[in-house]
């Protein structure tokens, strides 16, 4: 690509396409999960490795660009806004830093997880070397920072009271989501990989333990935040419990404790005017799905293709009662023009049906050629008619 084709490019990208008749992102996102027709498609994304932005620096991008939202202000990427209550542990002490070298630091964090990350070079996960939870007991102090669900510091904010924040996030032109919590990836977190996958078989009992204290807590703020009078267009969960084998604990176990906790949280978002529940879980997610969906939980993100999970595949499955943000193959965007249209126009016939916020897949690797970047957002701006420049900040 030659340097004028390039600042074209560049050019178009950044001035956001093309003029909307006036739908706000709120709007757009609504309609497209409920299979109306938006004006646009919302133009979201999902975020970069911490070496991306530098290594683009070397091949385009202007050097002020060096943040996550800088990058999205520029590219002229959408996103949504999430009610700040949190239903997680509190209060919990401040991290600290155990050892530091010239190469890497190692730090507990408040929860006491420990965790070494090195300075140079790849930073996206770090490496986790201890975790607080080894036996059943060392729950009590988790469950001492869940159950305070009426601490006003929970639903404070930048100094702002919890009507306040309400107020501001019910006139917002962008999609609100309140957090569905995480009832099987935050144990896991506390007590790492292996030691939660052992217990899911020799510990159930403690593993359910652990997912409805976490209801409790999730629910509990959830109400709190709607008797503020609050509105939210989705519920946000994380989990990252699936690898591409499939999931770190049987589906059994999931069916049984973990769908009936998320229906009673789902049944509070339907319940409060919002049918649309997402939960962030990468990897081979195929064997879950069906229990999500008895459990309210109807939309698939980030729909992560390499790890073993396909939009095409699902849509043919569960029809349109499943949504998704996410399913553009990452993998792609390292290849050639032609292979990133190719994934593009593959998913095309999903995206068109509705009910589909096409985005890469996990944050987009330093591999990826800037210029490849560049082209796939501005595809993915024509074949879909998507975005429209509002302020990112």
């Amino acid at each position: 690509m030659e340097a004028e084709e390039l600042r074209d490019l560049m050019n178009r990208v950044a001035e956001g396409g093309y003029a909307s008749n006036g739908m706000t992102l709120r709007e757009r996102f609504n309609r497209t999960l409920h299979y109306k027709q938006p004006d646009k498609l919302p133009f979201f994304e999902f975020g970069y490795w911490a070496e991306t932005l530098p290594q683009w620096h070397t091949e385009g991008l202007p050097k002020e660009i060096d943040t996550e939202a800088k990058a999205y202000a520029y590219f002229g990427i959408e996103d949504m806004r999430h009610v700040p209550f949190w239903w997680g542990l509190h209060p919990v002490p401040p991290g600290q830093i155990i050892e530091e070298t010239d190469e890497y630091v190692i730090k507990r964090a408040g929860d006491g997880v420990v965790s070494q990350e090195r300075k140079e070079g790849h930073r996206s996960i770090p490496h986790f070397i201890d975790f607080p939870i080894k036996k059943p007991e060392d729950w009590k102090w988790f469950k001492e920072r869940l159950t305070n669900i009426d601490e006003p510091a929970r639903y404070e904010h930048n100094g702002k009271t919890p009507k306040e924040i309400v107020e501001e996030l019910n006139k917002s032109p962008f999609p609100v989501a309140i957090s569905i919590g995480s009832l099987l990836g935050n144990p896991r977190s506390w007590m790492g990989f292996e030691n939660f996958a052992i217990a899911t078989i020799a510990e159930p009992e403690f593993v359910t333990e652990m997912m409805e204290d976490i209801t409790n807590a999730v629910v509990g703020v959830m109400k709190k935040a709607f008797s503020y009078g609050l509105k939210v267009d989705a519920g946000a969960g994380w989990e990252d419990i699936c690898f591409n084998s499939g999931p770190i604990c049987s589906p059994g176990l999931f069916y049984k404790e973990a769908v009936p906790r998320y229906r009673r949280i789902t049944d509070v978002l339907k319940a409060n005017g919002c049918d649309i529940a997402y939960t962030d879980c990468d990897g081979n997610i195929n064997a879950l799905v069906k229990g999500w969906l008895d459990a309210g939980v109807n939309m698939m993100f980030p729909v992560e293709v390499h790890g073993g999970t396909d939009p095409v595949a699902l849509r043919k499955k569960f029809g349109k009662d499943l949504r998704f943000m996410g399913g553009v193959d990452k993998m792609m965007l390292q290849k050639t023009k032609k292979d990133i249209k190719k994934e593009l126009e593959r998913l095309a016939p999903v995206v068109e049906e509705g009910g589909f916020i096409p985005h890469v897949d996990h944050r987009v690797q330093p591999s990826v050629p800037y210029r490849n970047y560049l082209y796939y957002l501005d595809l993915k701006r024509k074949m879909w008619n998507a975005g429209k420049r509002e302020p990112m900040y």
